[in-house]
């Protein structure tokens, strides 16, 4: 079981390094919101959440649920930003290069993928797909800027609601510089 879950585990990092390589997308050297570095947003990270230094880097920054920092695979949060080719009023196109995407890269994978378009709190367009597997759901939340989008995924092991709550409201709360 361990080892299947290891298995989801590293497809799920890999979807999530692959994300970065739509088509017209390049990463923007983020940096975070504690001012560290220079980050084109910001946004809130719920009480109870923390940072993981191990794994964030200068262009992803991960958060996991407090206490859970050394769990094999705990529920973790990731955002970043990064550059496409589209406008903020052709978001459709830059959807439908998600959806190819995402399709491209779940082939031969035992995986559902939904999608949503709506808005956050801040009234941005925001994109969510879901990817739900035996043992993980990862969702991933695009908000859609001009040219760039800020790309918040949530990889969740447990199940757990509270998970799901935390990404939304992390998603609500971000504001574009």
């Amino acid at each position: 079981m361990k080892q299947k879950l290891r298995k989801r585990a590293a497809f799920t990092l890999s979807l999530l390094l692959l994300t970065g390589s739509l088509a017209g997308c390049a990463g923007i050297p983020g940096k975070n919101t504690s001012g560290e570095t220079d980050f084109p947003g910001s946004y809130t990270v719920p009480e109870g959440w923390v940072k993981m230094e191990k794994y964030s880097t200068e262009d992803k920054i991960f958060y996991v649920e407090e206490g859970h920092e050394d769990d094999e695979l705990p529920d973790n949060i990731s955002i970043e930003v990064g550059t496409n080719r589209y406008s903020a009023d052709e978001h459709e196109k830059f959807r439908d290069a998600i959806v190819r995407q995402l399709t491209m890269q779940l082939q031969g994978v035992d995986a559902e993928l939904t999608g949503d378009g709506t808005y956050t709190e801040q009234d941005y367009i925001v994109y969510i797909f879901t990817i739900s597997e035996a043992d993980v759901v990862t969702k991933q939340y695009y908000i859609v800027s001009d040219q760039q989008y800020c790309l918040l995924q949530l990889t969740n092991f447990t199940g757990s609601e509270r998970v799901n709550e935390t990404a939304q409201a992390m998603a609500d709360s971000f504001v574009w510089d």
